[in-house]
């Protein structure tokens, strides 16, 4: 789900853009490293929701003799049908059978995790751009996906070199899950410790309000954005401390609502 219940502020992505190299100058005169920036992909680089889209068609076609009414269903979802889960895109479909959402989650399971259905994803409007804006200010970007290195670095690095993204330069780094079974945020917990050794690390966006709480738990000074994009279901409450922006596009302003929050 999208929402705005997290009371934080609500700033452009040009104001963070702003307050990053804000940042990043001033621990360059503390420490002369370069400054790091934690992007995370899935619901905040990448909208994901097409690749189980595509699954939900994929898994409709194998049952389009024995359930042709499913794939009737299924062919006229669109993306603003479908929320976080599979489960909740099966109950979109708003169908009697009563274990088609489970045989789908573990059918979605198999593919999702993968190299195969990665390429489908939509990259977030102005995603590329403002990954190339930190690069080109000296900063560098790192790309800590909760997906994992087994299973899904192929598409990884196929789909942020598709879309343009600073990629194989000493200004960019992809980090990876070590194993699928890893927990998110004990993951990235342990990453960004690691990640803020070898330069400071400034800034974090991520969809999972969550991450952003841990992130502050890790590095209290970092400048912590929630991006508006679904979530996993019964979020913790955003830490006061953080932000949060509609979108990574550059040429979109709120005048009022970033004043108020400055």
């Amino acid at each position: 789900m999208i929402d705005r219940a997290h009371h934080a502020p609500l700033l452009s992505a040009r104001r963070i853009l702003d307050r990053l190299l804000a940042a990043a100058e001033v621990e360059s005169k503390i420490s002369g490293r370069r400054s790091w920036v934690a992007l995370d992909m899935d619901g905040t680089l990448f909208d994901n929701r097409p690749r189980t889209l595509a699954i939900l068609h994929s898994f409709a076609m194998s049952h389009r003799e024995a359930l042709p009414q499913l794939l009737h269903a299924v062919q006229k979802l669109t993306l603003d049908d479908l929320h976080y889960t599979p489960s909740q895109a099966v109950d979109a479909l708003n169908l009697p059978e009563k274990d088609l959402g489970e045989r789908f989650v573990h059918y979605w399971r198999q593919r999702f995790f993968t190299n195969s259905f990665q390429p489908l994803d939509h990259v977030e409007p102005g995603a590329a751009e403002f990954a190339h804006r930190l690069v080109d200010a000296g900063l560098g970007v790192v790309y800590l996906t909760g997906r994992d290195r087994p299973g899904m670095m192929h598409g990884v690095l196929q789909s942020l070199d598709a879309h343009g993204f600073p990629l194989m330069s000493p200004q960019s780094q992809v980090v990876l899950k070590p194993d699928f079974h890893h927990d998110d945020v004990d993951f990235k917990r342990i990453a960004l410790a690691e990640l803020a050794k070898n330069g400071p690390i400034v800034g974090l966006v991520d969809n999972e309000p969550g991450i952003v709480n841990m992130a502050l738990e890790v590095l209290p000074d970092m400048l912590c954005v929630r991006i508006l994009r679904p979530h996993a279901p019964n979020p913790p409450r955003l830490d006061a401390r953080a932000v949060q922006i509609p979108s990574f596009r550059l040429d979109v302003e709120f005048p009022d609502m970033a004043e108020a929050a400055d």
